[in-house]
């Protein structure tokens, strides 16, 4: 007797779920626009605070955008014909590319350190450091702000040189009073004025 045959098992058909892929956490990235330098001296900091592209920039210190770019970027250093100008127009000292950011630098026309310095050097230094404001303040480029920090750079100057200018005489005043042979001359002419009590009291107030 033949055997019946068992009736064909139908295998459910598994609705197959698409494996998802384990997301990998991606890092945040950054913002739009160009990412913050990293500040490595005062005079890159005080750069990157001038209003203006780099183009305005490089075209008041005259060089390449490129090249303000590198320094706003702290990749190099600005020579010393490009520190001098940016001191003049932008009021950023020169030395102030040496040292690390918020760093304390005399600006242009600081009164200088109490060491031993050479006054005539300092006034002739100071004289031609007005001379290069005054020319720059003739570009027809600079910008209100640029121009009002140049006249506040050059009357700080000239405050300075006449401060010099004063010691200077005041030097030269005393060095010929305390003279032995001034002391001599001094005598010497009040006893010829004995005989004219004023004119010698007149004299005698006008040395002293």
């Amino acid at each position: 007797m033949a055997r019946k045959a068992k009736p064909a098992r139908e295998k459910a058909s598994k609705s197959k779920r698409p494996r998802k892929k384990a997301s990998k956490s991606k890092p945040a990235g950054r913002p739009a626009g160009s990412p913050s330098p990293k500040v490595k001296s005062e005079g890159q900091r005080q750069l990157l605070e001038q209003s203006g592209t780099e183009s305005d920039l490089a075209g008041k210190i005259g060089c390449g955008a490129a090249i303000v770019g590198h320094w706003r970027r702290g990749r190099r250093l600005p020579g010393a014909q490009a520190r001098h100008k940016m001191e003049l127009l932008f009021g950023i000292p020169r030395r102030a590319w040496d040292v690390a950011p918020g760093a304390s630098v005399e600006p242009i026309g600081a009164a200088p350190h109490a060491e031993p310095v050479d006054d005539d050097d300092t006034l002739e230094i100071t004289k031609q450091q007005i001379r290069e404001v005054l020319q720059a303040l003739q570009d027809s480029s600079l910008t209100e702000t640029g121009a009002a920090r140049l006249r506040d750079t050059a009357a700080k100057l000239l405050a300075l040189r006449s401060r010099l200018e004063r010691d200077r005489d005041m030097l030269e005043d005393r060095l010929v009073r305390d003279h032995p042979e001034w002391q001599r001359v001094k005598a010497t002419l009040l006893r010829a004025l004995k005989p004219y009590p004023d004119a010698a009291a007149a004299v005698a107030k006008a040395i002293r």
